[in-house]
């Protein structure tokens, strides 16, 4: 089941590579109105520029979730996504050839319609996808064993949109030779344990001895890990925090990343400048205050910092105390809806990106209360 994954994953990639130059072309038959550009050095400018363009591009995709297998698993998501990506897509083209001022192409209009027409059609290409899958019902046959009642309904919407189709749950006590017979009846191709075989030898040594060593056999947490991208809070122990954030194995993985938060969180304050103007005008004609609004959040190391946001609620929202915002609360603007809809409230945490109190990959920080 990976490698047919990852050959997914690879077929969405290679579909977005050739959408990434039709929707050039296409931005470019739209601006010129025929074909006098093809073929000509001007066409050879468009392509290296625009080559080293999408190249971001597809870096912004990854990051963004887009070759997530099914594809469309929320559409919500994937739309909102889509807007965070016209705006990195389109900020990091008019960075790119700001630049390079000597250049003689400024394609402000062919930029916009490249990424407007890609992003339309990485959709349309998505929804293609899906339903291809769905036709052929691109399940990967699992069953589960030691799986708690509570712990079934608590994946059940998970497993709706995934890539699992759960056949059977199993007791703790089923016997390992009925369940090799239903394995190999139903033609299983993943077993995921929720039970401690690790620490129970006498389980293993069964389960190494009888069952077919061609299935893919994984823990429950891992398993729950890729339904939900979480962890269950109930494996969380001191010994797992020492297996997965030891700092000894981590240096190179830690200058990889803290390199990465100081690019994009450069590119991300670029785009934030260049948005700027219009948030601080919706805000203020929408409500009296300030345009920002910082909060102390506890971040690594139990280091306090000001986490900063637009404002997206009425002034003194907190008067009566510290407080969880509700779904529908009164307590948010007109203004601060779209934002906190859009993320561009989130924008100006590039700031705590680049001083290093926040990182793109992270828990998220909380409040000392």
């Amino acid at each position: 089941m990976k490698e047919k994954v990852f050959l997914l994953k690879f077929i969405l990639l290679l579909g977005d590579v050739f959408l990434f130059y039709f929707a050039l072309f296409s931005a470019l038959l739209l601006r010129y109105a025929d074909f006098s550009f093809w073929p000509g050095p001007w066409t050879r400018i468009f392509l290296f520029h625009f080559s080293v363009i999408h190249l971001f591009w597809l870096i912004f995709l990854f990051a963004l979730d887009f070759y997530e297998i099914p594809p469309l698993k929320k559409l919500f998501d994937f739309l909102r996504n889509s807007i965070v990506f016209i705006l990195l897509a389109g900020g990091f083209g008019v960075i790119y050839f700001y630049l390079k001022p000597q250049e003689i192409i400024a394609p402000k209009t062919i930029l916009a319609l490249d990424v407007l027409v890609f992003s339309f059609f990485a959709f349309v290409w998505r929804y293609i996808l899906s339903r291809i899958l769905r036709t052929r019902n691109f399940k990967e046959k699992t069953i589960i064993v030691g799986l708690k009642r509570e712990q079934r309904e608590l994946i059940a919407s998970y497993l709706k949109q995934s890539t699992y189709q759960v056949t059977a749950f199993f007791d703790a006590e089923t016997d390992i030779v009925e369940l090799k017979e239903i394995v190999d009846k139903e033609d299983i191709e993943t077993v995921v344990f929720a039970l401690d075989i690790y620490r129970n030898r006498e389980l293993s040594q069964k389960i190494f001895s009888i069952m077919p060593l061609r299935l893919n056999y994984i823990s429950f947490p891992s398993f729950y890990e890729s339904l939900t991208g979480k962890i269950p809070l109930d494996v969380i122990d001191e010994l797992w925090f020492l297996q997965n954030i030891s700092q000894s194995k981590r240096r190179i993985y830690e200058l990889l990343k803290r390199t990465f938060d100081v690019c994009f969180s450069l590119l991300g304050l670029f785009v934030t400048s260049i948005i700027f103007p219009f948030i601080f005008l919706a805000i203020k004609i929408d409500s009296k205050g300030p345009i920002f609004y910082s909060q102390k959040r506890v971040g690594k190391q139990e280091k306090e910092f000001n986490f900063y946001k637009f404002r997206t609620m009425v002034v003194n929202a907190e008067e009566g105390g510290v407080q969880w915002a509700a779904k529908n609360d009164s307590r948010v603007t007109k203004v601060g809806k779209f934002l906190r809809f859009t993320h561009l409230d989130e924008f100006p945490q590039f700031w705590n990106i680049l001083r290093g109190d926040l990182s793109f990959v992270g828990p998220r920080p909380e409040r000392p209360e």
